[in-house]
Parts: structure tokens; sequence; C-alpha cells
């Protein structure tokens, strides 16, 4: 069974590299022309990448089953609560809640540069009530699911490859698949997030758990919400 779970692995590591990076994109560009035809269109993107994040966090449950590894061999657990990265936590919270003030009250320039900073994800936003609720849950599935998948699968997979790696290097190399999954964002999406997943990397691995960088990574998505209209970019 454990060869089984090393093999169903590495099928894991390479899909989210090199399969889900390009999926995406295409998925990105699918959203792109339905949506000024289908009003659903948005919904639906929400759905189905709730969906699949949950399915590759239950594949990560089965490869953990099969190699006899519990949910705390890859940082899910709430017994040591935050790991000692409660300040960090704190510090990133108030950070991404001052931003979110000012996203609110943005115009002129500033409403101009959300505006081309999210260039890459434009067509996510979501425009009605129904599709803030819906965005809401998907931030917060990001902030669970990307979190096992890239931290805490990534990290371990890592590991078993190359036993010896440093922190530097698992930082580096799971940051550059975590950059890579929102390369529908463009070259800039890639970079900014490449840089995010290293931070929560980081953290991570100073802690030991999960918690700090899935409680970081849903403030971070849901802070998205606190954007202005940006569908008409402002004179």
């Amino acid at each position: 069974m454990a060869v089984v779970g090393a093999a169903l692995a590495t099928l894991l590591a390479l899909g989210l590299v090199f399969v889900q990076p390009l999926a995406g994109r295409r998925r990105y560009h699918r959203l792109l022309a339905a949506i000024a035809s289908d009003p659903g269109a948005r919904l639906r993107h929400y759905k189905r990448g709730i969906t699949g994040e949950w399915i590759g966090v239950g594949v990560v449950g089965l490869i953990g089953a099969l190699v006899g590894r519990g949910p705390a061999s890859i940082g899910v657990t709430v017994a040591r609560g935050l790991g000692g990265a409660g300040g960090t936590v704190v510090e990133v919270a108030a950070v991404l809640a001052a931003s979110a003030v000012v996203f609110r009250v943005a115009s002129g320039a500033l409403r101009r540069a959300l505006r081309r900073q999210a260039e890459g994800f434009l067509a996510l936003l979501p425009r009605t009530g129904v599709e803030r609720a819906a965005f809401a849950g998907l931030a917060v599935t990001a902030g669970i699911c990307e979190e096992i998948l890239f931290r805490g699968f990534g990290i371990a997979y890592v590991r078993w490859l190359w036993p010896a790696a440093s922190h530097a290097a698992l930082i580096t190399l799971t940051s550059i698949g975590f950059g890579f999954a929102h390369l529908y964002q463009g070259p800039r999406g890639v970079l900014l997030t490449g840089l995010v997943g290293a931070l929560f990397a980081a953290v991570t691995l100073s802690s030991g758990v999960l918690l700090p960088a899935m409680i970081m990574h849903a403030l971070l998505d849901l802070r998205i919400l606190a954007l202005p209209d940006l569908e008409a970019e402002p004179a």
C-alpha cells in the first residue's frame, strides 16, 4: 500500500506543478468568454473551484491513509494551536484589515492602481450578493485546502524526495509551485503569489502547524471583498 501511496503522491505533485496551472488558466479564459452572456458563469466557476480544492485534499487524505500517516504529519492539527505564530497572524491580520479600509475609500489614482493590480483576476471579482457569499466560501476553502496541498503535502513530498532539504529550499520550491498555480493571473500574479507562498511556507516551517498560514491565507483572499467596483476603469 505504501508503494501505491508513493505513486499517488507523485501523480498529485506532478498534477499540482504541471497540470493545474494550465487547467486553471484554461478555466479562467473560459470564464472570460462566458461572463458577458452568462450571468451564472462566475458563480459556477466559484463552485467548481471549491469542489476541485476539496477533491485535492481528499487525495492527500487517501495518500496519508495508504502510507500510514495522519493529518498531524503534515501540520493539520489544533493540538498545538498556532504553534507560536500568533503574533505573526495578528500582525498580518492588522495589515490586511487596514488595507481593506483603504480599499473601501479608494478613488482616483489609487483606484486605477488597484485595477491594474487586479487585471489578472478581474473577472473573478464578485458583483452580486450571492456571488459575494460564494466567493467568501471560496476564499475560506482556498485558505484551508491550498495550505494543505502546497504547504502541508508539498513540504512533506519535497522532504520525502530530498530528506536533507533546508528550510530555504523547501520555501523556494513550494512557493514556486504555488506561484505557478496562479498562472492565469499572468507573470505579475505568479510572482506576487509566489512571494506570499514563501511567507506562508516560512511561517508553517517555523510553527510546525498549518493553522497560522490557513488563517492568513483566508483573510488575504477575503480582503478582496473590500475592493471597490473595478469593472469600469475610473476616469
